[in-house]
């Protein structure tokens, strides 16, 4: 008989998809994955997506696991599915001490293991099978949240002093990377306002649409702010509380990370676009955090999504994807930050809840891809390509719909 030790868990913070617990360790944080899920910035949507919290604690602790091996970064760079990319660059960035570091000691992750209902130790199979509460133990860190005041008639937002500072604290940014333009990408817009923009990010021209770039290319926007703002390095560099030393580890890490993630889902057949990493700083030393899956990165296979973009495209076009930006636009005339409010009581448009067809398909987006790159760890879940299958079928049915 087992002990459920989940009683002496303190809620340290509820997201919109993810419980972050106090356990009796201090030094440790739990994260809780949901089956809940968000998109658009809305928080929590009136669904739930089966196997979607098991997965992403199965697939981030294996990717913090896989990265973490020296070995792997060893081999990476005579992988022929880095050839796709600029000669030049890859020869920089590996000759970097960067590069040289994760060969030698592997990606250093807040990542400290999974742990299920009682207390104990377990496997990634495990955690999969469990059909009870787990966890994934991470590296506590300090979270100084900024604080937003009204100057000039904008809302802006005040970061902490520097001396407020702890030994391990969040770097307040998200990390975007970018193998290329996949229609959707918000990339498409700026470079269509400013095609020079292309040039500060390091490429040689402007890109075309559903294009792979010749390298990837890397931006930042802030984390925890309501809404993500796309920031200058400049005031990434003066928000972030780095020095510029760090900035470019930071760079550097985050390119090297992107550039394996490729290889790992190109080995399997999945093209990755794009997706975003979240670093701590503890005793002056970077660490990958947060976690890292299909929430945070965009798949293609044969031309399906298998990430969080699939679920994005069920609410494209419906009425209160359409009465989002009108909301935010009302908030930002009134320097509100409710905009949520303004949609669902002044627009009178929420999102609406899956269709039995859609839930049934997106049901098994998670536990498939898993299972694709980690492993047969969830039982009766289809193959990749029968679920791209499913997807095809599903489309089908909604195009001809009347």
């Amino acid at each position: 008989m087992t002990t459920d030790t989940t009683s002496a868990l303190t809620l340290h913070y509820e997201g919109s998809v993810k419980r972050v617990w106090e356990p009796p360790k201090p030094e440790e944080l739990w994260f809780e994955f949901t089956d809940d899920y968000s998109v658009f910035d809305w928080g929590k949507m009136p669904d739930t997506i089966a196997n979607k919290g098991r997965s992403l604690t199965v697939l981030g602790a294996w990717f913090f696991e896989h990265l973490a091996e020296p070995g792997f970064w060893q081999t990476l760079k005579a992988s022929l599915h880095l050839r796709r990319f600029d000669a030049a660059f890859l020869q920089e960035l590996t000759a970097s001490r960067v590069f040289s570091d994760l060969t030698t000691l592997g990606c250093q992750t807040h990542y400290l293991g999974l742990y299920d209902s009682s207390g104990a130790r377990v496997s990634l199979a495990q955690t999969a099978g469990d059909k009870g509460r787990t966890f994934m133990a991470v590296k506590k860190a300090q979270v100084l949240r900024p604080s937003p005041h009204v100057l000039f008639n904008q809302t802006v937002f005040a970061y902490p002093d520097r001396n407020e500072y702890s030994d391990c604290r969040l770097v307040p940014l998200e990390v975007v990377f970018r193998f290329g333009m996949p229609a959707g990408s918000s990339l498409k817009a700026r470079l269509e306002r400013d095609p020079a923009y292309a040039r500060t990010l390091g490429l040689t021209k402007t890109p075309a649409p559903e294009s792979f770039f010749e390298r990837p290319v890397i931006e930042l926007y802030t984390k925890l702010e309501p809404k993500d703002r796309l920031l200058s390095v400049q005031e990434a560099l003066l928000l972030s509380g780095l020095v510029p030393e760090q900035m470019k580890e930071l760079s550097d890490t985050a390119m090297c990370m992107a550039l394996a993630l490729y290889v790992i889902f190109a080995e399997k057949g999945i093209e990755l676009w794009d997706g975003k990493f979240e670093f701590v700083l503890a005793d002056g030393q970077l660490l990958a955090a947060d976690s890292i899956g299909p929430d945070e990165l965009r798949l293609i296979y044969k031309g399906c999504h298998l990430s969080k973009e699939m679920i994005r495209q069920v609410y494209r076009g419906t009425d209160w994807e359409k009465a989002l930006k009108p909301a935010q636009q009302l908030a930002s005339e009134r320097n509100s930050l409710d905009w949520k409010n303004i949609c669902s009581e002044e627009l009178k448009q929420v999102p609406e809840r899956f269709t039995e067809p859609i839930r049934l398909t997106v049901d098994k987006l998670y536990g498939t891809l898993t299972n694709h790159v980690a492993g047969e760890l969830f039982a009766g879940q289809p193959t990749l390509d029968q679920f791209v299958g499913m997807v095809a079928d599903l489309e089908t049915a909604r195009g001809a719909q009347p």
